[in-house]
């Protein structure tokens, strides 16, 4: 049996600029929403999720123009990393 605990995928938000208002002082927060366009998402912070596990996370350093691939920026000791739309990969920001 594996001790790691695993992470559940995000659910229930589907567009970044979705908001919920928060208590008092009419503050607000982001809700975290899966995204489709991902060329829309380089200098962002998100999470990188395929089939239900999180794989990583990171700021976008680059993404294609089309879409269908994005570079999660270099930190600390991990090299910079490429995800493809096709191989079922989801990003969430």
């Amino acid at each position: 049996m594996n001790s790691q605990a695993t992470l559940e995928a995000p659910r229930d938000a589907t567009d970044l600029n979705r908001e919920q208002d928060g208590q008092g002082g009419g503050a607000s927060k982001k809700v975290l929403g899966l995204r489709a366009d991902w060329a829309r998402l380089t200098g962002r912070s998100v999470e990188v999720w395929l089939h239900g596990e999180h794989v990583a996370s990171g700021v976008v350093d680059q993404a294609s123009e089309d879409g269908s691939v994005l570079w999660i920026a270099a930190e600390g000791i991990s090299t910079r990393r490429i995800f493809d739309k096709s191989s079922g990969y989801q990003i969430w920001v």
